[in-house]
C-alpha cells in the first residue's frame, strides 16, 4: 500500500514540476541542413531547401511578443542549421526587438561558424544572442569553433554533446495511433519544445514538421484541433501553457519510450522514424 501511494506522490510531483517549468518558443528558421542525422526530430533529411521568411518571422515574434512575451523565459532560432538561414542578422534583430528581456539562443551544430562574416557577429553582440552549440561525433574541430567565438566576442555555450554514449534516441510514429496519449504525453522526451512555424504554434518539433516525412515518404500523419495554436488566436499564456502542459490528439501517434540507436547518416528510409 505504502509502494501504491509512493508511485502517485511521485506522479503528482512529476506532473507540478512539469508545469513549473519556464516557458520557451522555438523559432523554427529552416528544417533545412547540412548534417544528415538518422532519424532527425526535425526530418532534416526530409526536408527541402526552404526558408521562413522574414515577413513571415517578423509578424509572428510581434504578435507574441506583445501578448505573451513578458512570459517567455527562453526564446529559440532553431533549425535544421540555422547559420545557413540567408537573413540572419535581420532573424536575430527581430527577436530582440520582440522579446527584450528573454534569453535568445541560435542554436547550431557549429560546422559553419569558421566561415561567417562580421556582420553575424554584429548582430550576436548587438542583440545579446547566445550561440548554443550542439557537439556531434563528425570529424570537425570544435575547438577551433569555440576560439572564433571567443575572438569575435561572442557569448556561446555547449548545449549538448552528442557524442556521449546513449546521446541519440529513436523517436518513433505509429500511423495506426495506437499508443496512449496521456502516458505518451506524461513520457515525452520532448516537452516544453514549443515550436513556431509559419504562423501556428506546436507542442513539439515532431508535431510541427512531420509534413516533410508525409511528403517524402507519402506517409498520412494528421493534425486535429487542438494540435496547434493558431498565432493570430493567442492571446493569453494560458494558452500556450495548456498545449504544453496537457496530451493534444497527435501525442496518440508517438511511441513513448524511445530505444537508443547509434549516430550515423540518414538513407531516407521511413523505418527510422515509422513503427
Amino acid at each position: 500500500m505504502k509502494s501504491f501511494f509512493k508511485k502517485i506522490s511521485n506522479f503528482v510531483r512529476t506532473i507540478q514540476a512539469h508545469r513549473r517549468m519556464p516557458l520557451r518558443l522555438e523559432f523554427i528558421l529552416s528544417d533545412y541542413c547540412n548534417l544528415n542525422c538518422k532519424g532527425c526530430t526535425h526530418y532534416s533529411p526530409l526536408a527541402a531547401k526552404e526558408f521562413e521568411t522574414l515577413d513571415t518571422l517578423n509578424r509572428d515574434a510581434e504578435h507574441l511578443g506583445c501578448t505573451v512575451g513578458a512570459d517567455i523565459a527562453d526564446v529559440y532560432l532553431i533549425g535544421g542549421e540555422t547559420l545557413l538561414y540567408p537573413h540572419l542578422p535581420e532573424a536575430m534583430d527581430i527577436m530582440r526587438r520582440h522579446f527584450p528581456a528573454s534569453k535568445i539562443s541560435l542554436f547550431t551544430n557549429g560546422l559553419l561558424l569558421p566561415k561567417m562574416d562580421n556582420t553575424f557577429w554584429e548582430a550576436t553582440r548587438r542583440n545579446n544572442i547566445v550561440i548554443s552549440i550542439t557537439i556531434y561525433p563528425i570529424p570537425f574541430d570544435y575547438d577551433a569553433a569555440l576560439a572564433t567565438c571567443d575572438s569575435h566576442g561572442a557569448t556561446y555555450e555547449i548545449f549538448g554533446d552528442r557524442t556521449l554514449e546513449g546521446s541519440f534516441l529513436r523517436f518513433s510514429l505509429d500511423p495506426a495511433k495506437r499508443h496512449n496519449p496521456r502516458i505518451a504525453h506524461f513520457k515525452c522526451f520532448n516537452r516544453g519544445c514549443i515550436s513556431v512555424v509559419n504562423g501556428k504554434v506546436y507542442p513539439c518539433s515532431i508535431s510541427a514538421c512531420v509534413s516533410h516525412l508525409n511528403r517524402a515518404c507519402a506517409t498520412d500523419f494528421k493534425h486535429l484541433p487542438g494540435d496547434m495554436l493558431d498565432i493570430t488566436d493567442i492571446t493569453d499564456i494560458r494558452q500556450i501553457k495548456n498545449l504544453r502542459d496537457r496530451p493534444v490528439p497527435f501525442c496518440g501517434y508517438c511511441n513513448p519510450n524511445p530505444s537508443p540507436t547509434d549516430y550515423g547518416p540518414s538513407k531516407r528510409d521511413p523505418r527510422e522514424w515509422v513503427d
